[in-house]
């Protein structure tokens, strides 16, 4: 059976509070003291993005494998 892979994601850098989006829709936003703990249910590509307060972002693509 296929079980869901549950992420706990953080930023270092950045200011204020963060805005997390998967493959362009966004998800949660947190501030500075709690994580994005999203969960991915499928196999597949997928782009993780986070923008900040001061509107600095980061990207990074990866990829779920069975």
């Amino acid at each position: 059976s296929r079980q869901a892979l549950r992420l706990k994601l953080s930023a270092l850098g950045g200011s204020g509070r963060r805005w997390w989006f998967i493959d362009g829709s966004p998800m949660a936003d947190t501030d500075t003291q709690h994580d994005f703990t999203p969960t991915l249910n499928k196999p597949g590509r997928y782009q993780l993005s986070v923008l900040d307060e001061s509107g600095q972002t980061a990207r990074v693509e990866f990829s779920v494998v069975e």
